[in-house]
């Protein structure tokens, strides 16, 4: 599998802010369609436990799967987790589905590109960094940040619900763009993980 930069991957998803007039919280649904993909609900087996399957693409049939076995979680608070998996699955279009077609990339069944929750496969990892810089573009959330420096839940929470995704998500965004870190009481805290030693703004 090639590999594929966290700057292209950031530029993929900005291109479809620009190109669709993006807004915080789009509803991404209708995005598949301006893209050609088509929606459907289907139970998909979770298999060895690998993790479970939240959703599948298709590319020779231009079809995202999302798992009905698992619809109380995707449809859970706004159906925030849904968004996600779409995002993903989006990812895995726009990144992958031509090494699929071609048979450069090597899927699960010849067909399909499974969503595995927690997955650690290279193109997983790739299409769940997409799917964060698609919810949460790094222009936006800088703007949406408040002035630093800024500690508590009570922030990541805000962000969280101005982009319409969990809290986790947004918790790792925040912290791979160094815009935040964990304190030692596990507190959200403004800034990059200091260096031992090195005294906080907050300290001051």
């Amino acid at each position: 599998m090639t590999f594929i930069p966290q700057a292209q991957i950031e530029t993929r998803a900005a291109e479809l802010w620009r190109q669709h007039q993006l807004e915080p919280g789009f509803d991404v649904e209708r995005l598949l369609d301006d893209l050609g993909l088509g929606l459907v609900w289907d139970e998909i087996e979770d298999g060895d436990g690998a993790g479970r399957v939240l959703g599948q693409l298709i590319p020779g049939q231009r079809t995202v799967v999302l798992n009905e076995r698992h619809v109380d979680d995707l449809e859970a608070r706004e159906g925030r987790l849904r968004r996600y998996t779409l995002g993903h699955e989006i990812g895995h279009w726009l990144l992958h589905a031509d090494a699929a077609r071609t048979g450069t990339l090597s899927l699960f069944d010849g067909e399909r590109i499974w969503c595995r929750d927690g997955s650690f496969d290279p193109i997983e990892r790739q299409a769940e960094m997409f799917s964060a810089a698609l919810l949460i573009p790094e222009d936006r959330l800088r703007a949406a940040l408040p002035q630093s420096p800024w500690r508590g839940w009570g922030v990541v929470y805000r962000l969280a619900d101005t982009f319409a995704v969990n809290v986790t998500p947004m918790k790792i965004r925040l912290e791979r763009l160094h815009w935040m870190h964990l304190d030692e009481g596990n507190v959200p805290t403004s800034g990059s993980q200091p260096v031992p030693g090195q005294t906080s703004l907050l300290d001051i």
